[in-house]
């Protein structure tokens, strides 16, 4: 018996060694394991990825094959990396295209505006000093460039300008060539011609309206004074009488009376009439020339550029003028537009006109100007488009206008017309046809482009309110504000931002000069103005074709002006034709060339092609990421110390005096236990 409990403490106390060495085995092999985690980690996902580079370098035990496998894999994600790149910048560059649609119905007509290129009448222009004396200037710098030789002087003054008062006065006096038959304290005869002397020049009453110089007298019989009084129309009381006011004046000591002497300079009149300079030797030459150089024609010697000039210090005038006295120069509609029809019937030339002022060329008038209002052409052609007989009078011309005829623009209903800018000349003694066509193109935005929504607000400082956005619009806004920084007023041929800005009185020449000279740098500066197109716009192309008017067969009624009917007509009238060449128009579409979808198309067939990777690649390595940064956050967070690890399994194996005292006392208190395991 006690043999074999011996043999049982044994064997028992074996097992239980047994069990610790073993458990301690594998508490060791996993301390191994939990060593290298993400190593593991990365093998598995090496082995079992679909990224096939990865899984070939593990595949191979050869350290060549592995070597250059990876090799393989490096270079194919380098160029994966290069052509990723390269289809970035071009989704970045936002490329774009136009898709050009063709509809087929009825296009609205457009807005038609019709001008003279003569912007006022000459006899009535003649009538405001500013006109005149512009007028004049030309005179006298056309009549000097005719000369073949001429001496440059360079005394240069300003020119002072007087504002108010009896500016517009009907007489002056102005100095002219006589000859005196009757004596020098008799009336003289006036001519247009430079005197060939001092003592054979007169002073006249120069009439504005009609243009007559008329009584003249030798110069010894006037006298500058100080006058009292003045009218409107010119005259002054004489000095030591009646009034308390105080005007320069010129009076004519014999016939007792006074002429307002409305500049500081009197005129003369081989300057504004007549067709020859003053010579080399005469004394009004220096005269001449120092007034010229004021005007601004000083280096001048070619028409053209005279004309230029000229044409744009008349425009600046006139523009000073209050828009009711400057409609009241021009042609009325009745007046320019004397026949007309549209879509086959005749239009009603009172009420579908409307006048619109232009500062170039005066009274214009649009048809089809109301957009709630909007006509449209019910086929091709001209009989179904604008027919219009305008007549231009060219013999009321200014002489700053160089051509006969009208110009027409052609433009949206909510459309600013420009017809300096954006017009077409047509000249007289001709049937004119204007072929139209309509393009309605639609731009993106930024990202694809740089365009203003015309259906919003209208941008600050934009100066045309009462119209659409337009990029020419844009452009003379920004030119305004330049000359109100630059010349503290606001350039009267254009509107002024608002009513706290002072309009430029161009009476002053230096402001006019100022105006002159900022226009010009204006022109020579690079992205001075920055200007968009509108993203919808409506673009009218135009063809255009002409042929001799009036025929010899049409017989036209001239109420017994002139015997030969269709000549007057065809020197002073024209015939207008605007119609829609075909009954369709073009949609331009701009739409994205490389959009988003087109991005991840093409960085996914460029990631199968070198690495042969695909969506299912992407959350691979992200799952692969998560459990590598779960691995280090267990390995962070866990924070039970090995040792007492150690402490506890040691504990948990009992000593030898330790089994042995169990055991015994197993034994008395449970023998029948005892027995049983003998006894088998």
């Amino acid at each position: 018996m006690t043999f074999k409990r011996k043999i049982t403490r044994e064997v028992t106390a074996d097992v239980s060694r047994l069990l610790a060495e073993f458990s301690k085995a594998v508490r060791i092999s996993k301390e191994h394991d939990e060593s290298r985690p993400i190593h593991n980690a990365w093998v598995e996902f090496c082995q079992s990825t679909t990224f096939h580079g990865l899984s070939m370098v593990l595949t191979f035990r050869h350290v060549v094959m592995q070597i250059l496998w990876l090799l393989f894999t490096l270079m194919s994600m380098v160029i994966l990396a290069y052509n990723i790149i390269l289809v970035i910048e071009k989704y970045q560059r936002n490329d774009k295209i136009v898709n050009v649609e063709l509809e087929f119905e009825s296009a609205p007509f457009p807005a038609i505006t019709v001008c003279n290129l003569n912007p006022f009448k000459k006899h009535l222009a003649r009538t405001v000093p500013e006109i005149s004396e512009t007028l004049d200037a030309f005179h006298q710098a056309v009549v000097f460039s005719n000369d073949a030789q001429f001496e440059e002087t360079t005394s240069r003054k300003k020119r002072s300008a007087k504002n108010g008062g009896f500016r517009f006065v009907q007489y002056e006096p102005v100095f002219s060539a006589c000859e005196c038959v009757k004596g020098l304290n008799k009336e003289c005869v006036g001519k247009d011609s430079v005197p060939p002397s001092l003592e054979s020049a007169c002073i006249c009453n120069y009439d504005r309206q009609d243009g007559s110089a008329w009584p003249c007298y030798s110069t010894s019989t006037w006298q500058e004074a100080i006058c009292p009084e003045c009218n409107d129309i010119g005259f002054c009381n004489v000095p030591n009488t009646t009034g308390t006011e105080s005007h320069p004046c010129m009076c004519q000591l014999k016939m007792g009376y006074c002429v307002l002497k409305s500049d500081s300079r009197i005129k003369r009149v081989w300057e504004f009439r007549g067709n020859k300079i003053p010579d080399r030797d005469s004394p009004f030459r220096k005269d001449f020339l120092e007034q010229l150089s004021k005007l601004g024609y000083g280096n001048m010697t070619d028409q053209v550029a005279i004309t230029t000039q000229a044409k744009e210090k008349l425009i600046l005038k006139m523009s000073s003028l209050h828009p009711q006295r400057r409609a009241a120069l021009g042609y009325g509609k009745a007046e320019l537009i004397r026949m007309c029809s549209f879509n086959g019937l005749q239009c009603d030339i009172e009420k579908e006109f409307k006048l619109h002022i232009d500062p170039a060329f005066g009274n214009c008038y649009t048809f089809n100007a109301d957009p709630r209002k909007s006509k449209a052409s019910s086929r091709a052609g001209p009989n179904y488009g604008l027919r219009l007989m305008v007549f231009v009078n060219s013999s009321d011309y200014l002489p700053t206008t160089e051509a006969t005829g009208v110009r027409i623009a052609i433009h949206g209903q909510e459309e600013c017309p420009f017809p300096d800018t954006f017009g077409y000349s047509a000249p007289t003694g001709v049937i004119s046809s204007f072929g139209i066509g309509l393009r309605k193109v639609n731009r993106l935005p930024i990202p694809y482009g740089d365009c203003y929504d015309s259906d919003g607000p209208l941008p600050y400082g934009y100066v045309y309110k009462n119209y659409k956005y337009e990029p020419e619009g844009c452009y003379r806004s920004c030119y305004q504000r330049r000359m109100i920084n630059k010349c503290g007023c606001a350039d009267p041929r254009f509107p002024a931002p608002n009513d706290r800005v002072v309009v430029c009185d161009t009476r002053n020449e230096e402001i006019q000069q100022c105006l002159l000279a900022e226009g010009a740098k204006l022109s020579t500066r690079k992205n001075s103005c920055r200007c968009v197109h509108p993203c919808k716009q409506d673009v009218y192309s135009t063809t255009y074709s002409a042929a001799k008017w009036p025929s010899g067969s049409i017989k036209m009624e001239c109420e017994g002006r002139d015997p030969d009917c269709n000549s007057y007509y065809g020197k002073h009238a024209a015939m207008l034709e605007i119609y829609y060449e075909q009954m369709s128009y073009e949609i331009l579409k701009e739409s994205g060339s490389y959009l988003f979808v087109n991005l991840i198309s093409d960085i996914g067939g460029q990631a199968g092609l070198w690495i042969g990777a695909s969506v299912l690649t992407l959350f691979e390595i992200l799952f692969f990421l998560f459990r590598c940064l779960t691995i280090l956050l267990n390995r962070c967070c866990r924070r039970k110390p090995k040792k007492m690890e150690d402490e506890n399994e040691e504990s948990a194996i009992p000593k030898e005096g330790d089994r042995k005292k169990s055991f015994g006392e197993n034994n008395n208190n449970n023998n029948f236990g005892s027995n049983i395991y003998i006894n088998s």
